[in-house]
Order: structure tokens, then C-alpha cells, then sequence
């Protein structure tokens, strides 16, 4: 059994998205597009060029997907979400890139069903353990 939401289309964030600019090499669209595991809808893509975090010398090309809220926003509301989706893939990227001798604390989880915009650090036992008398 899979999930069904429906909205109006969001006319004001389509306007939104077929003026933006953000960044050089950042290409932003709005499409019904299967986004893999199963999930499949209305989607913001952005593309993003950027350097390759590990051979910064070279660029490379970045889709990332964002489901669209089924929501009747308005002009201002879609704004702030486009600028938002803008800042989770700048996130994703200080998270590639931030390095503390030699490691990458941050690196951003890519495996399927994880939140890639999501930033953790994975801690040692010791962090994880509750202590005595607590």
C-alpha cells in the first residue's frame, strides 16, 4: 500500500523556480519524477555544480531531489522553501568538505533510505553509553 497526497500545483513556486538563481552552475526545476525506493512525485530538482570534495580539482555535477510539500503556499511561503532547499544543499556540501585531521566527521550518509541532509557525527561507545547512577 503506498502513500497519496494531493494539491493544487504549486503555480507561484513554478514562477519561483523558472526565475531563481543561486549559485554559478546551479540549474533548479520542478518535475514529477520517480526519485527511487519507491517514492515518486513532485519534485524539486537541483543540480548542482560543485567540486568534488575528495579531488576538489575537478567539478562535478550533483542532482539532489526534494519532495514538493503538497501545500497551497503562498509567493512569500514557496520563497522561503526554495531558499531552504538551497541551504540543505549547501549543508550537505560544508559537510562533505569539513575536515578534522584527515576525517570527515560530517560526511553526509548516501546509503539508501538515508537522510543525506541530515548532519551527524557518530560518536564513540563511551558517548553512547548512559552513566551508572543516571
Amino acid at each position: 500500500m503506498g502513500m497519496h497526497q494531493t494539491a493544487p500545483w504549486p503555480t507561484k513556486l513554478a514562477q519561483l523556480v523558472a526565475t531563481v538563481r543561486y549559485r554559478p552552475g546551479w540549474v533548479f526545476a520542478l518535475q514529477d519524477i520517480n526519485r527511487g525506493q519507491g517514492s515518486h512525485g513532485l519534485t524539486l530538482t537541483i543540480n548542482a555544480r560543485v567540486p568534488d570534495s575528495y579531488h576538489p580539482e575537478r567539478e562535478t555535477i550533483v542532482a539532489h531531489y526534494m519532495p514538493v510539500p503538497p501545500a497551497a503556499y503562498d509567493r512569500r511561503s514557496w520563497q522561503r522553501w526554495l531558499f531552504e532547499q538551497c541551504q540543505l544543499v549547501d549543508r550537505h556540501e560544508a559537510c562533505e568538505f569539513f575536515e578534522v585531521d584527515g576525517v570527515r566527521p560530517y560526511a553526509p550518509s548516501h546509503g539508501e533510505g538515508n537522510d543525506p541532509y541530515l548532519v551527524r557525527e557518530i560518536g564513540t561507545l563511551d558517548d553512547q553509553q548512559t552513566p551508572a547512577g543516571a
